[in-house]
Formats: C-alpha cells, sequence, structure tokens
C-alpha cells in the first residue's frame, strides 16, 4: 500500500534544512596559483569566502559544497596569478548573479590564461525543484518503485506511468511533445497530508537548465550576467600584455562537460 512509504518519504521534512551549493571548474594551459573570492551580494558583498586553487596545465580542477544562499544576488571573482612571459599581473574573471537558482554560468569563449570556467549552482540529496526547496527521499522511493521528479513529486521510474507504474510511455502522444530536450515522465501530485493515498499520475515534461514551461517552450529568464575579464599587468611590458589579450580569446572547454 502507498500510503505508509509515503508518509515516511516526507517525514524528514521539517527537520532538515533545504539548500543547495556552488560548483566551480577551472582550466587552464599554463601552472597557475589562482584564487577565488565568492560572496553573497553584489554591490554590497557579504560573507566572503577565499579559496586557493593550483591549476596543473590542461587539467581541471573542481572546487565544490560551497554554500548558497538561493533568492539572494551574488558573486564569483577569480584571480589567475601571474604569468611572466607574457607581463600578466594577474586576470580576474567576475560572474555576477542577481538571483541564486539552479543554473549552469558557462560562457562559450574565455581569456587565456584559462582554457576552461564554468559555475553550477545544484541542491543537496534529496532537494529539488528551481530553489532546491522541494524535499522528496529519492531512496526511499526507490523502495516502492518510485523516483523523485526534477520538482520533488513522486513519479514512476523513468519511461513508465500508471497506479501500479506498469504502463509505457509512447513519447509521440500529444500530451509529451516536450521541446527543447525536455523529457515526458510521471508525476503524482503532492498533497498536504502525507498519509494521503495518492493513486492517480499525470504525465510533465522535465525540462532541462534553461528551459521552462508545461512543454519546455519557453527559454528561463536570465539572471546571470556576462561574465567580465581584466587583464592587469606591468607598464614596462605593456606591449606583449595588449598583444597577448588580442590573441587570447579561446573555446570554453568546460561549457559542454561531455565535449571534452
Amino acid at each position: 500500500m502507498l500510503h505508509i512509504p509515503l508518509f515516511f518519504l516526507f517525514l524528514q521534512y521539517p527537520l532538515i534544512q533545504a539548500g543547495g551549493y556552488l560548483e566551480l571548474r577551472l582550466k587552464s594551459a599554463f601552472p597557475l596559483n589562482a584564487t577565488v573570492e565568492i560572496t553573497e551580494g553584489i554591490y554590497f558583498p557579504t560573507n566572503k569566502r577565499t579559496y586557493s586553487m593550483p591549476l596543473v596545465p590542461d587539467e581541471t580542477r573542481i572546487l565544490t559544497n560551497i554554500p548558497v544562499r538561493f533568492r539572494h544576488p551574488g558573486t564569483v571573482l577569480v584571480n589567475s596569478g601571474p604569468v611572466e612571459k607574457f607581463g600578466l599581473e594577474y586576470e580576474t574573471i567576475r560572474s555576477e548573479r542577481w538571483n541564486t537558482i539552479q543554473m549552469t554560468i558557462g560562457p562559450d569563449e574565455i581569456h587565456l590564461p584559462f582554457t576552461g570556467f564554468r559555475i553550477d549552482i545544484k541542491c543537496d540529496r534529496n532537494w529539488y525543484g528551481a530553489y532546491c526547496d522541494q524535499f522528496c527521499n529519492a531512496d526511499v522511493a526507490k523502495t516502492i518503485n518510485r523516483r523523485c521528479t526534477d520538482s520533488g513529486t513522486l513519479g514512476c521510474p523513468d519511461h513508465y506511468y500508471g497506479p501500479n507504474c506498469d504502463k509505457l510511455i509512447n513519447h509521440n502522444w500529444r500530451k509529451c511533445q516536450c521541446q527543447n530536450g525536455g523529457f515526458c515522465v510521471s508525476s503524482f501530485s503532492r498533497h498536504p497530508d502525507p498519509t494521503f493515498k495518492v493513486v492517480k499520475d499525470q504525465l510533465i515534461c522535465e525540462c532541462p537548465l534553461g528551459f521552462e514551461g508545461l512543454k519546455c517552450e519557453k527559454e528561463s529568464y536570465e539572471y546571470a550576467e556576462p561574465i567580465t575579464v581584466e587583464m592587469f599587468g606591468r607598464d614596462h611590458k605593456w606591449d606583449n600584455l595588449q598583444q597577448f589579450y588580442n590573441r587570447s580569446l579561446v573555446e570554453n572547454e568546460l561549457r559542454d562537460l561531455d565535449r571534452f
């Protein structure tokens, strides 16, 4: 019977604080002693945290599990440290977001000495939704042949639907015409009483990051500003630095993690 497991599935909800974290990936063509500052706010930053990220050429370094406050602005500032041969004292990459929500920040191109830059805002385990504020216990869901959807409701395992999750989803159905890479899944509505027996599901579209709407037909609002890059160098090597800047724009190797 579904109503008993459902009770335990949501039993921990009032006892655990919702949340998520920031994950930063960096990659460089040169050895760097990079530093990273992460703050809340933009014009009046608070809660500043500083991290050291030494980089080895052509290897991706990951800084993860940095707590964030959802529904608040935030800033990430990366400092490259010096690259003497080009007269570079340091380069800064600044990323500002006006609202913290599940998102990915990764430009198509990046300036050397960096060859890769990517920020991901993710949910903690068992928290779902755009603001990571919907609780669903994924382990308990599996024990009753269910899964947690992206919005934090219960659903049938992928490709199935129905009260007993025994019917195959036909992705050609009109009700399942998800767009922009959306995926048709089953979802049981959330009920205020966790002991209530939910017996009927509906088919919904789970949208990839960057899209929303019933069929993932709309682009999500872009809360992150385009990154800004500045280079600083010594006066007597200004010509070298200017040439380096003009030729330093390269493809961001971390924009799509599946490509490299």
